[in-house]
């Protein structure tokens, strides 16, 4: 995907996608966090919910009357994976440790 094909409608929708999810980013609330660690955390916890368990009915493939339509996720729509993901699955994933070089390179061992 090229920088000039994303708009600025597909961002605000996002974002406004991640307000109304993530209690810590609402604007007016009494849900909040302490450290930006823990918000970090909260939001990167959501995006990987959002690609890998959560169906977007945008996505969805039609089929023939009569059969159910193929749901998909962000990750299916993109080839990253193949099936939607359970909860377990996603959190008993193992990531390798990574560092990151601020060159923008990251780095997986």
């Amino acid at each position: 995907m090229d920088v000039m094909d994303i708009d600025t409608v597909y961002i605000e929708r996002y974002n406004l996608t991640m307000r109304h999810s993530i209690s810590r980013l609402v604007r007016k609330t009494i849900c909040f966090s302490k450290c930006n660690e823990m918000a970090d955390n909260h939001i990167d916890l959501f995006q990987c919910y959002n690609n890998l368990n959560r169906v977007n009915s945008a996505l969805e493939i039609k089929t023939k009357k009569g059969e159910k339509n193929i749901k998909r996720t962000p990750c299916m729509a993109e080839g990253i994976t193949d099936h939607i993901w359970s909860w377990k699955e996603l959190l008993m994933f193992k990531v390798g440790v990574s560092t990151v070089n601020y060159d923008t390179t990251v780095i997986y061992r």
